[in-house]
């Protein structure tokens, strides 16, 4: 069904990691961060390790470092090492994108429909991924 691709999904909130992670589950093998700061490191050890993330689905509002701030990170951390750029997903039950430095691919309402995750996996791994 698929070669292998790997998500890391980033919330704070438990459940709604739980919820994200096994609509991807048999699509993607996954990681998960419960914030920002978390976010950003695992990001930059899995590009170290020479396995980078397909796709990141992150929160917006998070402590420690939220969705914004972390996107922003993990965009220079791409330009400064001459990295594809990584498809990044905001989530969020309410936040809108404004003011979003680094400009994600787009934003999943929580809970995030299998239908839209399906879309999404299509458009950026056609040929790698049948359906969710």
């Amino acid at each position: 069904m698929t070669s292998q691709l790997k998500a890391l999904v980033v919330d704070d909130a438990e459940l709604s990691r739980i919820m994200l992670a096994n609509s991807l589950n048999g699509v993607f093998s996954y990681e998960e961060a419960e914030n920002g700061l978390l976010a950003v490191q695992k990001y930059q050890d899995a590009v170290k390790n020479g396995v980078p993330y397909d796709i990141v689905f992150m929160d917006i509002i998070m402590p420690e470092m939220d969705g914004k701030a972390a996107l922003q990170k993990i965009r220079e951390y791409e330009e400064l090492n001459g990295l594809p750029r990584t498809p990044i997903y905001m989530v969020s039950a309410s936040e809108m994108l404004d003011g979003v430095e680094g400009l994600p691919e787009g934003l999943l309402r929580k809970p995030a429909s299998r239908q839209l995750l399906n879309e999404i996996c299509m458009k950026h791994f056609p040929g790698k991924v049948s359906s969710i």
